[in-house]
């Protein structure tokens, strides 16, 4: 008697829908994983790690292919700073790099004389100043300091190359005593695309300016080499926005509002 069993082959973080196929028992199948660009195949949910695989078919059956994002090289998670006292990590940008994290597994510093290692726990001196999205700089903060975030990603079944430490960029906030030498942004009410021009620049470094609505939605990123000055286009459409200024080893966010 031949019988018939109905075999999933499912296939996660992949934009796919379930598929579903039927087939006599006793078949023989090759089941193939294949990886968009930005991801690699880890394993079945059996365990096996072959990504391409032959199976027989004797019964109902589940088959789910894993996969997780390349990260040899761990991109550095971009901060943003919603207002003068609010710091956050840009989540929306992070994600759509294919790295997903609870709030718990984000811990915030600040520096102390040299920024540490992520996970350098042995001779690791900088500031603990909490966990989540955000970092809340309380009002009253006096002086300057450079601050990053930390990701745990040891517990993630993201593939062996995401279990370990993801730092954010090092972000400079500038309190009201801020130095007289940091970048400035000139004007800071403007007509949609009117133009604007970042001053005080360093130019024995490279600038990389990039530009964020409120929620945090990186709108463009410029770049240039031994300048003093840039130039740039306010955003055509009315609202609050805020630039990165990434000048050699230093970052500074500045900010300014479009009106009509």
């Amino acid at each position: 008697v031949l019988r018939r069993r109905l075999l999933y082959i499912l296939f996660l973080a992949l934009s796919l829908p379930i598929q579903a196929i039927e087939v006599p028992c006793g078949t023989w199948l090759e089941l193939r994983a294949t990886a968009m660009e930005g991801w690699h195949f880890a394993h079945w949910n059996d365990g096996d790690t072959s990504a391409v695989r032959q199976v027989e078919v004797m019964a109902d059956a589940n088959y789910v292919a894993f996969f997780a994002p390349d990260c040899e090289d761990y991109p550095v998670l971009p901060v943003v700073a919603l207002y003068d006292w609010l710091l956050m990590l840009d989540m929306k940008t992070i994600e759509s790099w294919g790295y997903f994290f609870s709030e718990q597994d984000v811990t915030w510093y600040r520096v102390r004389g040299v920024a540490d290692e992520p996970g350098d726990d042995v001779s690791g001196d900088d500031e603990k100043m909490g966990t989540g999205f955000y970092l809340t700089i309380d009002r009253s903060f006096v002086g300057t300091g450079d601050y990053y975030a930390v990701a745990d990603m040891s517990s993630k079944a993201t593939g062996e190359r995401c279990t370990d430490f993801m730092r954010s960029q090092i972000v400079n906030y500038a309190s009201s005593s801020a130095p007289k030498s940091a970048p400035i942004l000139e004007p800071t009410i403007v007509r949609p695309n009117e133009t604007q021009r970042i001053l005080r620049l360093n130019p024995n470094y490279p600038t990389t300016v990039t530009i964020y609505d409120m929620s945090g939605h990186r709108l463009q990123t410029l770049s240039a080499d031994g300048v003093e000055r840039m130039s740039l286009q306010a955003e055509s459409v009315a609202g609050c926005y805020q630039i990165l200024v990434q000048n050699g080893d230093e970052c500074h966010v500045l900010r300014y509002i479009v009106v009509r």
